[in-house]
């Protein structure tokens, strides 16, 4: 039994505190005497312990995902393929027999691009609404927010994989058989962007729940940033231009630079297509499967890590108020 302790701490103006004042104010002095790295560093493993911890919680949610998508569908998850496979066929056309880009087995190209894109965006996409359409479960249950965002993430990732699984013989035929050798490097660009899109989903997620606007904004947003992104043209074609030059707008080479979806696409495209080369004489070369090079997947990583965190942070704080806002 813990005894009373006097002290200047009295309710009623004596010196008959307790121990229980006394140690919130101890706790608070430890707490304040801790390295705040170390503090940061305490919670972020704390919530990543609580994530894991829920591990089949995202998984029943990504099964969920998967079945409400092709419920009561014929072709399943061949619907996934129609969207690539009809965008392939359009761009292919407007831009080999009208508006020409100067790369070989354009199909190829492009689709290698698309792939990814597509991930991203479904996945941010459904990201955005993951909190305010599961309002209810929010209010009702408590776990841990984030597994909302990362089940569509997870779900994309699984269609992406599959996806690339189908067309595989069609860019193998067209690029040849280093599109199987470079495969481990397919797949850290697939990890690398599914880690940068995780942050950004969750940052979606976060700020939708304040901002219910960004769900009208989020088509604008990705068509904007998808003609940003060297999905339909390579990015040497944009690099060291003549004609960009000539007119003032080499600043757009800078600014693709500076889009962190330009090295997903590069560093995924590479082992699947190749890299795209600008001559001395301005000819642009489409080259075979190959790895990245170190430097870009090096600004890959760094984009990954930096965007999980930040959108990490982002939802977290706002995760604290959403059973009211919703």
């Amino acid at each position: 039994m813990v005894e009373r302790t006097p002290g200047p701490w009295s309710a009623d103006g004596d010196d008959g505190g307790t121990l229980d004042a006394v140690a919130p104010a101890v706790t608070a002095e430890v707490a304040f005497d801790e390295p705040a790295g170390r503090r940061v560093a305490r919670s972020a493993s704390g919530k990543l312990v609580e994530l894991w911890r829920a591990r089949e919680l995202l998984f029943q949610l990504v099964r969920k995902e998967l079945k409400v998508r092709y419920k009561n569908s014929t072709l399943g998850f061949l619907w996934s393929m129609i969207t690539p496979v009809l965008m392939t066929v359009v761009f292919s056309v407007v831009f080999t027999l009208v508006v020409r880009i100067p790369v070989d087995d354009f199909a190829a190209f492009f689709i290698a691009g698309y792939l990814l894109w597509q991930f991203f965006q479904n996945s941010c996409r459904g990201g955005t609404d993951s909190i305010v359409g599961n309002g209810d479960l929010v209010k009702k249950v408590y776990f841990p927010r984030e597994v909302l965002p990362l089940s569509h993430v997870l779900s994309q990732l699984i269609h992406l994989l599959l996806a690339l699984l189908v067309i595989s013989p069609f860019l193998v035929y067209t690029r040849g058989v280093g599109v199987l050798t470079h495969l481990p490097a397919t797949l850290l660009a697939i990890v690398l962007l599914a880690v940068f899109t995780s942050g950004a989903a969750m940052w979606f997620a976060g700020v939708n729940v304040v901002f219910r606007d960004l769900q009208e904004l989020f088509i604008v947003i990705f068509q904007v940033w998808f003609y940003a992104t060297p999905v339909l043209y390579p990015l040497a074609l944009v690099q060291a231009s003549p004609e960009l030059e000539r007119r003032g707008l080499d600043w757009l080479t800078t600014a693709l630079l500076f889009n962190p979806m330009t090295w997903f696409v590069e560093v995924f495209r590479e082992p699947l297509y190749g890299p795209v080369a600008r001559t001395a004489t301005d000819q642009v070369v489409s080259l075979g499967p190959s790895w990245p090079s170190a430097g870009a997947l090096g600004i890959a990583a760094a984009w990954a890590v930096a965007a999980f965190v930040l959108g990490y942070a982002v939802f977290l704080r706002r995760a604290r108020t959403f059973a009211k806002e919703i």
